[in-house]
Order: structure tokens, then sequence, then C-alpha cells
């Protein structure tokens, strides 16, 4: 919604003189003379009852939008030895938020303005539920994100919107470009440009369907990891943060971008382009980022190893390339992204490195991933685009260490900071079967979808189906586990399905 609504006394009293006037319509037109001297304190009085309940912006000088969307679904799961359906859940690959906009004009050339981008802070989310928790509580007390407590399944046991995706103001000078301020995604490695519009239900991204599933074995044991400890952390062009980012007025289609965060110690480049000619629309970008930002431990110690230890020295790229054939609607679009943690190090926190506070043990092994999802999306029957495509991705050694290797555990007791020092709470797990000195982790994705634009109602149908199967290599025989028959070396996994069928609704 453009703009503030009405704030004058005056057009209020129009509007309520009006519908008296229209609701007077069938009295005799006697009564009209019978309106005595209090008519208009009551009009007023009502004017100031409507004023009062009624939402407005701030002030006329800055314009205000209001935006958003709600992305639901049903998911349906199969990992291998169990299956059962979620109902109702936020689809994480393009979550239920809302957004305040606003800008004002400071002359022809300068505008400023600002975003407020809300998310829903739902435990009913993809990315939260695993098979042995449909309401996302324990699975995330279990990975450390959390404090432990039990899951509460009462059905009144409301969501809340409180994640702030975005916060920040920006100043832009048509000619020199626009600086933001606040909370924003930084310039970095750059993941897939969808032209195609599946995004919101085939995003770049392996975890943000069955990120908190554990990992089951051939004979149906779960293992102490998930399917997110051993994927991309969520192939974003670079990490939402508090930062300062400059970006260049686009010159032949092509956008640069820099940004710098935390301390300084968080920094990333990228450029990105955008075109159309002989019947081609062609995105491409290609981005750099570097991080040596501490993770904040639980205990605060100037003293310890911790602080006085190597700081992170991590890199991380990602280039991306999309083409869509506007006449056929034909499109082929992907990604590629690589992720160097350097030498020993405290933990980051970023890009999956989550060695702990040991510079002995946290060595993290180079990772990558890539995607490429080909298919058609175009307007056949006059609703909307339709959109079919097929996917095929890799995602390599996100879960794995050099060296001895990282280890999952299997069962672990309540404490607050963990008896590794790290900055999260562990919670109470039993009978989950570890797995110990991982040096290798490769998850092979594909997938198939639908998706139908409904352009008269702002909104998308979609069906998407999406199978992972991995491969985990140890340095122990069976990974320390107690699985018989398997190769040395090797923990036998079962594959998981996912299928999402839902709509994503924008205003």
């Amino acid at each position: 919604m453009n703009g503030g609504l009405w704030k004058s006394t005056s057009r209020l009293a129009i509007v309520a003189a009006a519908g008296l006037f229209a609701g007077g319509m069938a009295m005799p037109s006697a009564k009209a003379a019978d309106l005595g001297g209090d008519c208009c304190a009551d009009l007023e009085e009502r004017v100031a009852e409507l004023e009062a309940t009624t939402a407005r912006k701030g002030n006329r000088k800055m314009s205000l939008t209001i935006t958003g969307q709600v992305d639901r679904m049903i998911m349906w799961w199969d990992d291998g030895r169990s299956s059962k359906a979620y109902y109702g859940l936020d689809n994480t690959n393009s979550s239920s938020r809302f957004s305040l906009l606003g800008e004002a004009r400071v002359s022809p050339a300068i505008k400023m303005g600002f975003e407020i981008m809300l998310e829903l802070e739902s435990l009913g989310a993809s990315t939260r539920v695993s098979q042995l928790d449909e309401d996302g509580k324990i699975g995330a007390q279990i990975r450390g994100t959390a404090a432990p407590g039990g899951s509460n399944n009462e059905p009144g046991n409301d969501a809340y919107f409180g994640d702030a995706r975005r916060v920040a103001w920006w100043v832009e000078h048509k000619d020199i470009g626009r600086l933001t301020i606040g909370r924003y995604e930084g310039a970095g490695a750059v993941a897939t440009l969808d032209l195609a519009g599946i995004a919101v239900f085939a995003n770049a991204s392996f975890r943000n369907i069955n990120n908190n599933f554990f990992l089951r074995g051939s004979g149906g044991q779960y293992y102490g990891m998930v399917w997110g400890d051993i994927v991309d952390p969520a192939v974003a062009a670079a990490q939402r943060t508090e930062l300062l980012r400059y970006d260049t007025p686009s010159l032949m289609g092509f956008i640069g971008s820099a940004s710098i965060a935390e301390a300084g110690d968080y920094w990333g480049v990228m450029l990105r382009y955008a075109g159309e000619f002989s019947g081609f629309r062609i995105a491409a970008g290609i981005g750099y980022e570097e991080i040596h930002d501490r993770a904040t431990p639980a205990t605060l110690d100037p003293t310890a190893a911790f602080y006085a230890g190597p700081k992170p020295d991590e890199a991380a790229w990602g280039a991306a390339l999309s083409i869509l054939h506007v006449p056929t609607g034909l499109f082929v679009q992907g990604h590629y992204q690589a992720f160097d943690p350097g030498g020993p190090h405290v933990t980051s926190a970023y890009w999956n490195d989550t060695g702990g506070t040991s510079l002995a043990t946290n060595n993290k092994k180079d990772a990558n991933q890539w995607l490429v999802q080909a298919g058609v999306s175009k307007n056949y029957f006059g609703l909307g685009n339709t959109m079919v495509y097929g996917e095929y991705g890799r995602a390599s050694d996100w879960g794995a260490d050099t060296l001895a290797g990282r280890s999952f555990v299997g069962t672990t007791a309540t404490s607050c900071p963990n008896p590794a020092g790290n900055s999260v709470c562990t919670a109470t797990i039993a009978n989950f079967t570890a797995v110990a000195g991982v040096i290798g982790t490769d998850v092979r994705v594909w997938g198939v979808g639908i998706g139908q634009d409904i352009d008269a109602a702002a909104s998308t149908l979609y069906l998407a189906y999406r199978n992972m199967d991995a491969d985990i290599t140890c340095v122990t025989a069976n990974c320390g586990s107690a699985t018989t028959g398997a190769t040395a070396g090797k923990l036998p996994t079962e594959a998981i399905q996912v299928i999402i069928g839902g709509a994503v609704v924008k205003f």
C-alpha cells in the first residue's frame, strides 16, 4: 500500500456524512428537517472514533509500502525406514514474511529510504521439523540451537514474527550508487539467480526442507547427525548481518557491490549482470568473501586460548549463470560455490564451521556445492507462467574435518556451555548411533517439480520432489558405528525423499 491513510478530520467527515446520507434515503424527507443542533457533535465524535482505530503512517514525507507473502505447505517424507506427512508447515525455501518499505526524494538525483523485513519465527517450519518431532522443537534442541526443556504439543502454542531479516536504511544517488547501513545481506559468494520463478519452492540450498532430519542406517538406527550437518549452509549470497554495503548504479547491465560487517572481520565483493538480447534473458554473477570473525563463546575469558589463538582465515566464492529463452520459455540455471576454511583456528560459525575452541581439532575441510536446474517457464493457459523443471546437484565435504575427522555424538548430557566450550547448549539425547572420524561427505541431490502462477491472485501453486543420498567416509572402520557388514571407513546410510505441495500468496 503506497502512501498514508487519510488523516484530516474533514475528509473522514465527508465520508461519514455520505454514509449518513445514503442510510437516510429510505426515511421520509421530512425527517431531514428534524436533525437537531447536536448532529455535528455526534458526527465529530464518530470521526474521532474512526481516527483512533485507523492505521496510518507517521508523516507525509516518506512513502510507505507494506508487502510480503505467506508460504505454507504439506510435506511428505520417507527416510528409508519410515514415512509420514506433516501439514501446514512454513516453507523455508521462501518463508512467510512481511516488509515495510519507504522512500523519499531529497533532490532530483538523491533518494533516501528504509526496509524492515520480519520473517515468521515458526517452530513449525520445514528446516526445524524431524522424524521425531513434527513441532520443530526437539530437533532444534538436539542440534544445540535451543535451551533444553522438551516439546510442548499444545495446539494453542503460537508461533510469532520475530526474525528481523532486514532492518536498514539507505541513501542513493542516481549517478553514484546506493549506500546501505543496517542488517542486510552482504556482498559475497553468488548462488543461483532464478529467472524461471521456481526459487520459492525449489531453492538453491539443499537444507531448506529436511535440515533437521536425522540420517538413518541400514539397520534402522538413527545416527547422531542430521542432513543439515553435511550440506551447504543455506547457499546465501553471503550472510545477513549488521553491515555497511555499497552498490553501484547499473552500467550496461552490470552492478558491483561491496560490504564490510561485524568489526571489519567480514567483508565481500560481487559483480552481477542482467540483460536481454535476441530473445534470450541472461543473469550472471560472481562474488568473493572473507571471514576473520570469531564466534562468541559461552564463557568470556580474555586470557583463554580462544582469544589468544589465530583468528579464522576463511574464504568463499561463488558464481552463477542463468539463461531463459523468452519465446519458448526454456531455461537453464545454476551455480557453483566453494569454501576454504584456511588453517587451524577457533570456530567462526560461518559456512558450517562448527569446529569449537580447540586449535588441535578444528581442521575443517575445503567444501563445495553446485546445482543445475533446467526446464520450461511459460504462460500456456492465460493464468500465469507454468514452470516445469528437473534438477541435479552435489554438496561435498560440508560435514568433514581433516586429521582425525569430525565426530557426531549419539548420547550427550545437558549442559551449557557444553563440554567442548562451544557457545551453545547441548540437550540430552540417548540411543542415537555415534559417528566418529568423518573425513569425507558427499551428498547427491536430484528432483523434479511443477509450479503454476495465478497472476490474478499474485500467487503460485507448487508440487516438488527431492531425493538426497549420502556417501560418508571415516578414518575408522564403520565410522565408529556398530553396524555389521559395512565397508571399512564407510557409513551405510539410507536416502531420504521429500515431496512438498503448497502455495505462496503474495500481497
